[in-house]
């Protein structure tokens, strides 16, 4: 339900559901990760995002999709080095298992660019 709210744009309905399906299993590291992520990508609650992916990579410190969030999260809070590392990571553990994700990819782009420009300022 929380995707298909998000899709239209009902973030307030959409993060409920993300919250709900949390509350119902809160040692799951992917519900920890996606409402993680709504709520880094979404700019709601950027520091409680940071919080979950965290306790999501505690219970799997190699998950590439828990280490997107984290990245991004970082990109989001203007930690452009630290995000550029982390999206990389995930990026290579994805080619290691031949998964490709745009998504993915964009945001480590999006670090890279944003690192370089910072740099040069």
């Amino acid at each position: 339900m929380a995707n298909i709210y998000l899709e239209a744009g009902l973030l307030d309905n959409a993060e409920e559901f993300y919250r709900q399906a949390l509350s119902s299993d809160p040692n799951d590291g992917d519900k920890m990760n996606n409402l993680a992520y709504f709520l880094i990508d979404n700019e709601r609650y950027i520091n409680e995002g940071m919080v979950l992916v965290d306790k999501a990579l505690e219970q799997n410190p190699e998950n590439y999709n828990y280490l997107q969030t984290k990245g991004w999260g970082l990109y989001k809070q203007g930690k452009y080095q630290s995000a550029l590392d982390i999206l990389q990571k995930s990026w290579d553990l994805r080619r290691q298992k031949a998964i490709y994700e745009y998504e993915a990819y964009l945001h480590l782009e999006a670090a890279k660019k944003a690192f370089a420009n910072h740099k040069n300022n």
